[in-house]
């Protein structure tokens, strides 16, 4: 029982404590040399699903036209899935600059739109986008010249978080730039697994279309571009801002989705690196695997301590996780931001949100249509 215990507890506390320096020792050392150098990407589809989206869509559109990348080399698509506001009637008054507008009459989801889309496109590079993310001016440029590394089949942008909930800005800030340093590490030893659904690039020969009701697609697309050999990689040049989350539930919904998405595509098989390198491997099982199944560990390890209440390592398990619920009760009373009091309450938060997820994602209770948020 002690040495289960002792295997749960390095299970549980490795990918967030051990992994970030481990990799970054692994990627100055062991540094991917990167593939042949190729020129055959010029082209790019600016890929916006949108969904009642009609406070922002004129502002997106916008600022997709005012990128700098050739107009003559740049497309940009709008779907409007559904959307029962005027989102579809502001995005046609840009037909005349080039907008292209897909005006879905029923609501299906995005990954089902992307399905139909992107086969149809001709670009040499696709790049997915939210509606209400705005991209600096060099971010397409930025993603694109990543691509002239042969190796690389994908590319995930840096998206910056503005105006997130008093509640979760210091622990989201946290969270996101040992993130943003993990995927970093991570392209240079050789590749990410997963890429941020509101900015990534996509080589479209490698697209290969996920089933309609994939919960977290900007995930196993990308997955299928590493089964094909090729890397994903983080630009952080390519930048772009998004609002952030506006309230827990808000947050907790998300993180529950992302729960129940990982879930879903370890059981169907889509979410694993197949037969790529051992690299992918370790980054996967470090970053994701042990990440998302970490509720469970944690569940598992707490319930070994009560059953062996003697044990010295028992009573350390069952005091951490005491202490750690004690300081994410007393940030959640006083409603006061402290990095000491916001990071056991942000870690707390989301252990339960992704168990949750798990759940969710084991009985198939997780839709695939996102609940949109008015902003």
């Amino acid at each position: 029982m002690l040495i289960l215990l002792l295997v749960l507890l390095i299970l549980f506390v490795y990918p967030f404590v051990f992994y970030a320096p481990i990799l970054t020792v692994l990627a100055r050392v062991f540094a991917h040399k990167g593939g042949k150098r190729s020129n055959d990407v010029e082209s790019v589809a600016l890929v916006i699903c949108a969904l009642n989206e009609q406070n922002i869509i004129g502002q997106k559109i916008s600022n997709s036209l005012a990128l700098d990348y050739p107009r003559d080399k740049l497309e940009i698509v709008v779907i409007s899935d559904g959307s029962t506001d005027g989102t579809a009637s502001i995005a046609q008054q840009y037909r005349s600059a080039g907008i292209q507008l897909i005006d879905q009459p029923e609501r299906r989801g995005k990954v089902k739109n992307l399905i139909e889309v992107v086969p149809t496109l001709k670009q040499d590079v696709v790049v997915f986008s939210d509606a209400n993310v705005m991209y600096d001016p060099q971010a397409i440029k930025n993603l694109v010249k990543r691509f002239e590394d042969a190796s690389v089949g994908c590319v995930s942008g840096k998206v910056v978080l503005t105006g997130t909930a008093a509640p979760l800005t210091t622990g989201t800030s946290d969270y996101y730039s040992v993130e943003w340093a993990l995927q970093e590490n991570a392209s240079r030893f050789y590749s990410m697994v997963g890429a941020d659904g509101a900015m990534y690039a996509l080589r479209r020969e490698l697209f290969q279309a996920p089933l309609p009701d994939t919960v977290i697609e900007d995930f196993v697309i990308p997955m299928a571009v590493i089964r094909q050999g090729r890397r994903v990689v983080f630009e952080p040049s390519a930048l772009g801002w998004e609002q952030g989350s506006l309230s827990l539930k808000e947050e907790f919904r998300r993180k529950t989705r992302i729960g129940a998405g990982a879930l879903q595509s370890l059981l169907r098989g889509n979410g694993w690196p197949s037969c790529a390198s051992a690299r992918a491997w370790f980054v996967f099982l470090s970053h994701k695997l042990l990440r998302w199944v970490s509720p469970i560990v944690g569940a598992m390890a707490l319930g070994v301590a009560l059953l062996r209440l003697d044990l010295h390592m028992s009573k350390f398990v069952l005091g951490g996780f005491l202490l750690l619920s004690v300081v994410a009760g007393v940030r959640m009373l006083l409603n006061r931001s402290h990095r000491a009091l916001d990071a056991p309450f942000y870690f707390l938060f989301g252990q339960i949100a992704a168990g949750i997820g798990l759940i969710k994602g084991l009985t198939g209770a997780q839709s695939v249509l996102w609940a949109k948020v008015n902003r």
